[in-house]
Parts: C-alpha cells; structure tokens; sequence
C-alpha cells in the first residue's frame, strides 16, 4: 500500500469511498435515518460534491491524498490551509475491506506532515461524537478533544 497525491482523475473513486465512508457514518451518529433517505440525498449533491471535489483538488491551499493498493483507491483524505495559523485535516474515509488495517493513520500522518510544512500552529479536525473509530485515531496522533458542537431541531 502506498500513499500519493490525489489527481483529478481520481475524483470517481474518491466520491464512492466519501458516499460508502458518509453512509457508514451516518449508521453510527444516525441511526434512526434509513439509509435510502441518506442515499437518496448524497445522490441529489453528487454532481455538486464532485465539483467542489475537483476545485478543492486544484488548489494551493488543499492537500487530496489516496492510499493505493495494486493500484486500486482503497482511501482517501484531505486537508487545507484555514487561516495563518490553522490547517484542517477532514474526509479520510477508507474502504470497508481495509478499515482497521493503518490506511487511514498513514493517511492521517501524511496529511499532517503537509500542513506542518506550512509551519501553521495549529491542526484540527472533527468527528461525529459516536464514530469511535475517528475518535481513537485522533487521540492515537495526539489531537485532544477541543469543542463539542450542539444542535438544536
């Protein structure tokens, strides 16, 4: 398995790993959503999603990373430069077969070593509450728990 920068022609493959990672997501912090309603609207953003994908993907400012195996995407990150001093890591999402297997570490530790080239003093990312997978890659690279956003319906 190896790491490389992401390419625009990429972009299919990294929306259906985001699409099967987002639903997945959404079985933790939602149960209570069927899954056609979620379905039903990532396929409604889709054409949406991918161009901010492919913008994102061309800037200076982000930084798409996938993780190959035999040359098949099987993950996916990205991370961007906020402000003079914050960069954020968001979107690593991995393929169900190798999840748990270090994918998303090795893409979570080439995302930082990108954003700490910009010499940023702070990185931050975010996690749905109940994805417990996230949450223990998060404190296994060192980020600490930092805000906790509530919503009200």
């Amino acid at each position: 398995m190896k790491n490389r920068k992401a390419k625009e022609g990429d972009l299919l493959a990294i929306d259906k790993l985001y699409v099967e990672g987002n639903i997945d997501e959404g079985k933790l912090q939602f149960p209570n959503v069927p899954i056609k309603e979620k379905k039903k609207s990532l396929d409604k953003y889709q054409n949406s999603r991918r161009q901010g994908f492919r913008k994102y993907m061309k800037s200076k400012k982000h930084y798409w990373i996938v993780a190959e195996d035999k040359k098949e995407i099987i993950g996916f990150g990205q991370a961007w430069i906020k402000n003079k001093d914050t960069g954020i890591t968001e979107s690593v999402y991995i393929d169900r077969k190798y999840r748990k297997s270090g994918v998303g570490e090795k893409i979570m530790k080439d995302m930082i070593k990108w954003l700490k080239k910009h010499k940023l003093k702070y990185i931050e990312s975010s996690s749905y509450t109940k994805n417990t997978p996230s949450i223990k890659l998060h404190k296994k690279l060192g980020f600490k728990p930092l805000l906790l956003r509530m919503r009200l319906k």
